[in-house]
């Protein structure tokens, strides 16, 4: 698959993840031809839009403008998936870029067999794995608001994984397929090491949806992180912000 098109079907694989969150929070989002948006509001950490082609920028700030304008006592945030758009005429100012990343062959297994993981199936237990990934990635470990709810545990194309340690979570993320690819979020490393949870969790994305490209976006030391174990720059992202 062409770069061009590897990063069209990731932005579109992340926006159907934005999606299947907010659906599962009662307030879905719309499809349109070039961006994914939630006129509604969205959970904690998730984007108000999300562009699904960048070939139409002045089209896109239009939409946007549209929109954001349509509420303006609140907060938004948009991911410019394609890091064409400039969105300050509009009050907002870029939260952070980062890079959008392809793995399209497995990592070889340094230790096979060590540290496995393991399939979130119960309410109990996505609870459980929520409480580790906010308390390390997030600092709010203490919500009454439930971000992940229960229907991803039924839905086919989800998977929320584990690794444990004597019983308690010590690492996880989140696996999603669509438009073609497997997407890798909410990485999670709790008294673990974070280049072996992202490794585990290649190698479970080709065990659960194989011949399919893992995709997903960092920046930072996580970018470099990725790189280390295969993943590949495919193209830049920003995100917008405008707060209420």
């Amino acid at each position: 698959m062409a770069k061009n098109d590897l990063v069209a079907s990731a932005a579109r694989n992340n926006a159907l993840w934005c999606d299947t969150v907010c659906r599962a929070h009662g307030k879905p989002g719309e499809f349109h031809q070039a961006i994914w948006l939630n006129r509604y509001g969205t959970p904690p950490f998730y984007p108000d839009a999300v562009t699904l082609d960048g070939r139409d920028a002045s089209g896109l700030f239009d939409i946007l403008a549209d929109l954001t304008g349509a509420d303006r006592g609140r907060g938004w945030a948009v991911k410019d998936s394609f890091h064409g758009l400039d969105l300050s005429p509009l009050g907002f100012e870029t939260l952070f870029d980062a890079q959008w990343l392809c793995l399209e062959t497995a990592p070889g297994k340094d230790h096979p067999g060590d540290h496995p993981f393991s399939v979130i199936r119960t309410e109990g237990e996505l609870a459980d794995w929520e409480d580790a990934w906010a308390g390390l990635e997030t600092g709010l470990s203490d919500r009454s608001l439930r971000l992940f709810g229960s229907q991803l545990l039924f839905d086919p194309d989800i998977v929320v994984a584990a690794i444990k340690r004597d019983g308690a979570m010590v690492g996880g993320g989140i696996l999603n397929r669509g438009a073609g690819v497997v997407g890798l979020s909410n990485l999670f490393a709790l008294a673990f090491d974070r280049d072996t949870v992202r490794r585990r969790l290649a190698e479970l994305a080709v065990t659960i949806f194989p011949g399919l490209p893992l995709v997903g976006y960092e920046r930072g030391a996580d970018l470099a992180a990725a790189r280390r174990i295969g993943f590949e720059p495919i193209g830049d992202l920003r995100i917008w912000h405008r707060p209420a």
